[in-house]
This record gives C-alpha cells, structure tokens and sequence, in this order.
C-alpha cells in the first residue's frame, strides 16, 4: 500500500519536475478535427503533450455535434470523447412569429416556431412587438418552449375564431398581424379586426378586463338568390355592368341595388340587404306591342326624319313610352304617328295620294291632326 501511494507522488514528482506528460484525445467516430484557439493542430487521434495547467480543445467533424474539452495536466492521459450527431433543435414560442436573432451578429436566424441544425450552442435573442427582448442559449438537439412577457401597460391575449384561419389586423393602421389561433400582445384600446372569405367581419377591443383568451364567432355573409323567368340578366344599379342571368346568387355585406332586364319587358330595381330572404322572386311587366299596319300595306316605318328604318308594315313594336313614327310610300304622303302603352293594339295608318299634300299625326288618344 505505501509502495503505491509513493508511486502516485513520485509521478506527481516527476512531472512537476519535467513540467509536461503525454496525453492522447481519442473520438467516436474518429477522424474529427482538433482545435485549440480556432485553429486546426490535428485530427483524432491526437497525441500531445500537456504542460502543467489546463488547456480547452474543441473536437470537430461533419454532421456531429461540436464537443469542448478541457484537458489538465493531472487528468487521466487518454481522454475519450462520443460525438452526437446533429439533429433538430426546435424553438416554440408563444405567441408565435417571434423573431430569432443570434447575439453575436444580429443576423435573424428565423421566426418561431423554427428548427435548426445546430452544431455548437448559440447565444439568441428573442423579440416580438409588444412583449420583452428574452435572451437565451439555445443547445444543438434540445426543444425549448418560452412563453414571452408582455411589454408594461401591454397584454397578452390568444384570439381563436369559429371558424378558424381568420386573418387579424390592428383596424387603426390596417397591418395584417396574424391568422387564428394566434397570441397577440397589444396595448389597451387597441382594436382588432378578423377577416375570413365568405363571413362578415368581427371586431375586438383590448381593455384591461380583457381575457387571456377570446373567443370569436364569425358571422356567414348572407347569400341571396334571385328567381325570375329565364332570360332575365342582372346588371349593376345605374347602368353597371352585366353581371349574370336569373337564377343568381349573391353575397350582400350591406344594401345593394341591382338592375334585372329582359328584352321586350320594362327594365325593374331591386334592392337588396342583408337582412333580405334567402331567394327573391322578380316578376317583370311586358312592355306593349302594338302592331303599326298601312293602308296600303307595305308602307316603310322608320324613326322620325328617317334617321333608321324600323321595318315595313305590318311592323310590331314596343310601345315602353310615347313615340313618334314615320310612315310612308312612294307617291304618298309621309305621315307621322304617335302612339304609347295605352294605345290601341292595332294601329291602322292611311295613306293619302301625294296630290293632296297633307301631313297628319296620330296621337294615343286615336285622334288626328292634319298640318298643311
């Protein structure tokens, strides 16, 4: 037992009195590089010689986890390493979308929720509009979750809506921020709007009784259907465009005017709002045909001042409003007529011999004037 001890200190002895001893680094898997200082003195395994003290070298390779080991003169001479292979270090935040950005450069490494390779630790700061810089040590293969602090005179709230994928933005400035489910920290009396495709939208109001988590319902947009007899197009209010054919359905977020017409019918508004029936029947009112007929027959119709000929009589038309036709035949005299809704459905229209030289007009009334 004594000789022992005394060959422990005489050891001790001899290397205080030479001031060095040889170690030797070994890894698994071997081949990995050694650095002291950052820089490369060699590659397991690595024999050397340590001075009295202690030394830190830093164990390298390829898809392994970086590994510091720190040497002394009065440890075992074969120090022995087991590399860990680089998997996923994973960050959740909440909220999420938090900004990562690595201490040493600022650069952002990426928004929570993130996953990194990471080969050696990283000192990162984690920030957020409206909660407080978290700084931190992220370590290569480790899953981290950290719950961000709200800014003071700021609160945290998570929005979750029925149904979900709401878009939120702050209604004062119009920024989108998030999509529910999502953890928000705002100041109070900032107004929140949630916007979803094909549901009305809602609004929320941070105030200091606010709960940690708000529920929001979405309201569908209501949808009406107009009915009518085939043919009827629908047009926007005051001449807009065409926008389709009876049956159509709509959404209407507020009161809207639109415009349904069919040819050889009057023209008819209808108004619809949110609070309109599901499906609403248009009925529209034919406009008169009255039918313009010549003695003789065969006479030519056209506009007033023969601007467009309508056709030959016998000739049907649309009596929507008052109107003035021309009638006329070689070697007769042109006679112009008037006639509207409430005229006869026949109108017979004589044509008197050029000799006479006589111009007469038909009102609705069937009476006539004859202008010499």
């Amino acid at each position: 037992m004594s000789r022992s001890i005394l060959g422990v200190v005489g050891g001790g002895v001899a290397l205080l009195l030479s001031g060095c001893a040889s170690f030797e680094l070994v890894s698994n898997p071997a081949g990995a590089e050694v650095h002291e200082f950052g820089e490369r003195v060699g590659s397991t395994p690595y024999a050397f010689e340590q001075f009295s003290g202690e030394r830190t070298l830093t164990v390298k390779r390829d898809g392994f986890v970086e590994r510091q080991v720190l040497v002394s003169s009065l440890d075992r001479k074969r120090v022995a390493v087991r590399l860990e292979r680089v998997r996923t270090t994973v960050l959740h935040t909440v909220p999420t979308d938090v900004q990562v950005i690595r201490a040493a450069d600022e650069v952002v490494m990426g928004r929570s929720s993130l996953k990194l390779p990471l080969v050696r630790p990283e000192k990162v700061v984690l920030r957020k509009e409206g909660y407080k810089p978290s700084p931190m040590t992220l370590v290569p293969n480790e899953t981290y979750k950290v719950e961000m602090e709200p800014l003071e005179g700021f609160k945290a709230v998570t929005f979750v809506s029925k149904p979900s994928g709401a878009m939120i933005s702050d209604r004062a400035v119009g920024d989108a921020i998030a999509h529910t489910p999502a953890s928000i920290s705002a100041e109070e009396g900032t107004e929140f709007e949630f916007v979803l495709e094909d549901y009305q939208p809602a609004y929320y109001m941070i105030n200091k009784r606010s709960p940690s988590r708000v529920f929001v319902e979405l309201i569908p947009v209501p949808t009406v259907t107009l009915l009518g007899a085939e043919g009827i197009a629908v047009y926007g209010a005051g001449g807009g465009e065409a926008l389709g054919r009876l049956p159509y359905t709509i959404q209407i977020r507020d009161v809207r005017a639109f415009e349904v017409r069919r040819e050889g019918f009057y023209p008819k508004t209808v108004t619809l709002s949110p609070e309109s029936p599901v499906e609403v029947f248009v009925e529209l009112d034919p406009i008169p045909l009255k039918r313009v007929q010549s003695q003789p027959a065969g006479a030519i119709i056209s506009r007033i001042g023969k601007r467009e000929v309508l056709g030959r009589a016998p000739l049907d038309l649309l009596a929507d409003s008052e109107r003035l036709v021309e009638v006329y035949m070689e070697g007769y005299v042109r006679r112009v007529i008037g006639f509207g809704p409430d005229s006869p459905a026949d109108i017979l229209v004589e044509l008197q011999p050029v000799g006479q030289d006589v111009l007469v007009v038909d009102e609705l009334q069937d009476s006539s004037i004859s202008v010499f």
